[in-house]
């Protein structure tokens, strides 16, 4: 019998190998992604959160009160001038919401709330904003309390 040194090509056991060291890589990088991907997210929700937050100290600074409340995942009309244009209280893996919580006799508190369905999101944002006062975590929301500036709240 002769053995056919010419011949050209792989082996079953040389693909199968390939294959799987390149579905090893792909997973690894896929799992990369996803984390980038939310780190991402984590950046634009702490943008948005902070212009909230500067946009309500503004229109303070203005009316000497605080920006009417808000529906969660909608813009407050009056705080609309003092945030970015393209500002969206609602996107597919997060929802702010901002509230004024009158406590009366003048005493005010605001909280902003960031809510999301993704739990790795969420670890993200309490990296990076934090869960310590004025900052507040359960379970898939972040809320920030801001105290009036009057002092009494």
């Amino acid at each position: 019998m002769r053995v056919n040194d010419d011949a050209r090509g792989f082996t079953l056991i040389e693909l199968m190998t390939v294959v799987i060291i390149l579905s090893i890589l792909a997973g690894i990088s896929l799992l990369r992604f996803y984390d980038m991907r939310n780190t991402a997210r984590a950046a634009e929700v702490t943008g948005d959160f902070r212009s909230v937050l500067i946009g309500s100290y503004n229109y303070y600074s203005d009316y000497q009160t605080w920006p009417p409340d808000g529906a969660p995942g909608i813009v407050p009309p009056a705080l609309a001038p003092y945030i970015p244009a393209s500002s969206n209280f609602s996107k597919g893996y997060y929802t702010l919401d901002f509230d004024n919580l009158g406590l009366g006799g003048g005493a005010y508190m605001i909280g902003v709330t960031v809510t999301s369905t993704d739990p790795e999101l969420m670890k993200k944002l309490i990296m990076n904003l934090g869960s310590k006062a004025p900052f507040f975590s359960a379970g898939g929301t972040l809320t920030y309390i801001i105290v009036g500036a009057d002092g009494k709240s």
